[in-house]
């Protein structure tokens, strides 16, 4: 059966899924290997860029993940925001491809949310939602998609990722976050919204789709009745706050998060919150389901 293979290249990380065709969905999961590389981490500058260590990073790590990924039948590097952003982008292009013998494919802002809105389909616990905003939240940007009866109503990618944010407004991301730091972030992440396609309360229903690093890992220490009823904004709100109470060694152990993402857990906990309540979602359901099921699931049906 006709295997692909799709390498996420994102702020935080470098991802790999192998997928196949299934039964019942357009693509289903084979494999998946993560990097942990962070080559958006300090991308603050005017213009942006990619330091060379960090395109050293990934272009090493990329190439790790296309031998993982040797066996399948074709295979696909794409990137987004940090290497979208970046003014030296063409640079990382150039070392993955030497790093790799195999082309890096930079999506644009619609471009990603399309593949996210295409790999949803490929979530068999959320085929009975119609109408919802879907928010993938990574280190650079975030995604929203909004449906609304099964049809693509809108669609934008805001520059508010969680490692973009933490690197503009944080200082020390160990010790817990305090209020003022809170409101700091949910200010900026509001004004950004103010400026996007999505007027306040815009969401076609009271139901949000997050996806994402910070979604799993949150979805991770929920009860299984959270997660298939969906988790009420207040009890989200509930604990967001009680994250960013926590210092980072705490954040790991209380729920579990990856020492490597507890730094900017709090972060994302708040540009979540402040998103949907400018959106006015009440309920939230979470999927894995995001960018490189989309690509798979273009690339075997292509």
């Amino acid at each position: 059966m006709k295997s692909v293979g799709v390498i996420d290249v994102g702020s935080n990380t470098i991802k790999l899924l192998i997928a196949k065709a299934g039964q019942k969905l357009p693509a289903e999961k084979v494999a998946f290997v993560v990097e942990e590389t962070r080559i958006g981490e300090g991308m603050t500058g005017h213009p942006p860029v990619i330091d060379a260590d960090a395109i050293a990073r990934g272009s090493s790590a990329i190439a790790r993940l296309v031998e993982a990924a040797c066996e399948c039948d074709s295979i696909c590097i794409v990137a987004t925001s940090a290497v979208r952003d970046a003014s030296n982008k063409q640079a990382f292009v150039n070392a993955v491809e030497k790093a790799c013998g195999h082309e890096l494919r930079i999506l644009s802002g619609d471009e990603e949310a399309a593949f996210i809105g295409q790999a949803l389909k490929c979530d068999p616990a959320l085929s009975k939602l119609e109408s919802y905003s879907l928010l993938d939240l990574g280190g650079g940007s975030l995604e929203c998609i909004q449906f609304s009866s099964g049809k693509l109503l809108e669609a934008e990618s805001l520059r508010i990722g969680s490692v973009r944010l933490a690197s503009l407004l944080l200082t020390d991301r160990a010790i817990p976050l305090q209020n003022e730091k809170q409101i700091l972030i949910a200010e900026y992440v509001k004004e950004q919204w103010l400026a996007s396609k999505f007027p306040a309360r815009s969401s076609p229903s009271e139901v949000a789709v997050l996806t994402g690093g910070a979604a799993k890992h949150l979805a991770e220490a929920l009860t299984s009745r959270q997660l298939a009823d969906g988790l009420a904004i207040d009890e989200f709100s509930r604990i967001a706050h009680r994250l960013c109470s926590l210092p980072l060694q705490e954040r790991v152990a209380e729920y579990g998060i990856p020492e490597s993402r507890a730094d900017i857990f709090p972060t994302a906990m708040v540009t979540l919150e402040s998103s949907l309540k400018h959106l006015g979602c009440e309920r939230l359901y979470f999927s894995e389901f995001n960018l490189r099921f989309g690509v798979a699931a273009r690339m075997l049906t292509s």
